[in-house]
């Protein structure tokens, strides 16, 4: 079974999240400095104003996996969010945002919380479950804005 299911309530997206995917649901939802292991030198989320205000339609390359590396603690989160190994087979490929998810609701307790900041959902980039027993649920990833750049020229 997935991490996580997603539905639309009144044009928004509502995500049911296995408590899995978050360890410690504070770490998304009041996010903290941490520390990065290689280095020793403190990683802070990035200033509000230098946010990319990724949107919907726009398209985005995935940063190198060097580049996400060097944003994850020693859990292999930033934010309080996995980057999964699965993930790493999307890295520096262009896609196109669908949606930003901003909602999430634990399946096994149903409780719903807005996230302080959201996830990225990217057009045809969906979990293979090659990590998880073979799963063909096919989900979505979730992204952070700092594992992206947003590009103009589209050259697919």
């Amino acid at each position: 079974m997935a991490d996580y299911s997603i539905s639309s309530s009144n044009g928004k997206i509502v995500l049911k999240l296995k408590e899995s995917i978050f360890s410690n649901l504070n770490d998304i939802l009041h996010p903290k400095k941490r520390m990065n292991d290689e280095t020793s030198t403190t990683i802070s989320p990035p200033l509000e104003n230098d946010s990319l205000n990724i949107q919907p339609g726009e398209w985005v390359q995935i940063n190198s996996i060097e580049e996400i590396s060097g944003t994850l603690d020693e859990r292999q989160k930033y934010d309080g969010l996995y980057f999964m190994p699965e993930m790493e087979r999307f890295c520096g490929k262009k896609y196109k945002v669908f949606k930003m998810a901003e909602i999430i609701e634990f399946e096994s307790t149903a409780e719903v919380r807005k996230l302080k900041k959201p996830v990225i959902l990217l057009e045809g980039v969906y979990c293979d479950g090659e990590h998880h027993d073979g799963c063909d649920r096919a989900c979505f990833h979730f992204w952070r804005e700092i594992w992206l750049k947003r590009i103009r020229d589209v050259k697919t």
